[in-house]
């Protein structure tokens, strides 16, 4: 879920996840985190992976913060598997505390 998600949900991002956990039981959930204060927010709540990024620019969201290789050193802060989001091409490679790599619409750039 992205950050104005939660906030359309709750005030206070820890209620949020509490009312989509009771309506998603054991789905796995994660959230698009951007920078170092919302992996360390994320840290707190009950979900399952964090969405880090955007790693490079994007055809989708034209107006995303561009993260880069900084976002590969902040990941580490999460307490949860961490999946590099925006941007990430098919041949892109990470250290191994990335978990996951979503590849999207860039793919063929």
């Amino acid at each position: 879920m992205g950050q104005e998600d939660i906030a359309t949900i709750a005030s206070h991002k820890e209620d949020a996840i509490k009312i989509i956990r009771q309506r998603i039981g054991t789905k796995i959930l994660g959230i698009s985190t951007h920078n170092q204060q919302e992996i360390e927010e994320a840290n707190q709540l009950d979900i399952d992976y964090i969405g880090l990024g955007a790693y490079r620019q994007t055809t989708t969201k034209k107006d995303a913060t561009i993260g880069g290789q900084e976002l590969i050193e902040i990941a580490k802060l999460s307490k949860h598997p961490v999946g590099i989001i925006g941007g990430v091409k098919i041949d892109d490679t990470f250290p191994e505390h990335i978990k996951y790599r979503v590849i999207g619409s860039g793919l063929y750039e």
